[in-house]
């Protein structure tokens, strides 16, 4: 198993590394350290020399903390590597990816909430959105227990699949979480209301009962598949917003861990509406596992693609 992980030697990047520590990995895994040393470049238009001199120290340093930081996840049958990069982190790391092919990329995460997030992004999200390769942010250093968000697509299939073939996941408990995310519409609330709303109020109920058998059905299907694999599993279908069920989850869970594919909303649209993998990624209370819909059709066979169907 080849993993990839970031660190930039803060307190959130040491939680990321303490992760890799543990885990247990397969004889002949390899283990890459990237750090990135951005430019200054708006200081450098004036001061050109001291510039140079400044980078010159900090490519010292940062070469030093990162071998030190490879030799301690050195261990029998892993091997480590460390690699100090120039330019924006996120294009560096890509760049690794594209170079160390990865089976994993691991970063901390600053764990920024609220508009910050929503405005700015991070480099997290910009690496969930470009990364060749499943990306996990880590807030906690064990993979214990882990919320697999399942809905019955492809992404979720891809999410499944991970757990399944990444050895990190062999030995950890999971719960496979369906939401029926199909919101009470207000206008329905009114008790006076006649005539189409009724009849619309009642077409809502009655498709609700089918909903939930539905999605009862993708949790228990993929649960069993897991099962299969030798992982300890267990199921439950949930209602609300799916995002927020899935974090609530995690919560009373106390998971260490989500894992959620992702359709790749990009551009306007998702940073005014966002995702579910997005707001579960920036607002779990945990590490979160993203797998993204650009890894999802690289890595699956064709017959591996298709939608969970639900038993009749």
């Amino acid at each position: 198993m080849r993993i990839l992980l970031a660190t930039d030697f803060s307190h959130y990047a040491d939680t990321a590394r303490s992760l890799v520590k543990r885990l247990v990995l397969p004889a002949g895994s390899h283990i890459r350290v990237v750090n990135a040393i951005e430019p200054i470049t708006t200081v450098a238009m004036f001061a050109p020399a001291a510039i140079l001199t400044l980078t010159e120290a900090a490519e010292a340093e940062a070469k030093a903390e990162v071998a030190k930081a490879a030799k301690d996840l050195e261990r029998p049958g892993v091997t480590a590597d460390a690699v100090v990069g120039f330019g924006r982190a996120a294009d560096v790391l890509i760049d690794e990816c594209d170079s160390f092919k990865p089976d994993l990329l691991i970063v901390g995460s600053r764990g920024r909430g609220g508009i910050a997030t929503s405005v700015l992004g991070s480099v997290s999200a910009e690496l969930v959105d470009r990364a060749p390769c499943p990306v996990l942010v880590a807030r906690r250093d064990t993979l214990s227990k882990v919320i697999l968000a399942e809905d019955g697509s492809a992404y979720a299939a891809a999410g499944g699949r991970a757990i399944a073939a990444l050895a990190p996941f062999a030995t950890a408990e999971v719960r496979v979480v369906s939401v029926v995310d199909v919101p009470f519409p207000v206008m329905f609330a009114d008790p006076t209301a006649t005539g189409t709303a009724v009849e619309a109020f009642r077409a809502y109920e009655d498709a609700m009962p089918k909903l939930r058998e539905t999605h009862a059905g993708y949790a228990h299907t993929r649960a069993q598949t897991l099962a299969a694999n030798g992982i300890r599993v267990s199921s439950e279908q949930r209602e609300g917003d799916a995002a927020s069920e899935i974090i609530a989850a995690a919560r009373e869970q106390s998971a260490d861990c989500v894992v959620i594919g992702s359709r790749g909303q990009t551009g306007f649209r998702r940073l005014m509406l966002g995702s579910v993998a997005r707001s579960v990624l920036f607002h779990a209370p945990c590490s979160v596992l993203v797998i993204h819909e650009r890894v999802a059709e690289q890595k699956a066979p064709e017959a591996a693609r298709a939608p969970v169907t639900a038993p009749a």
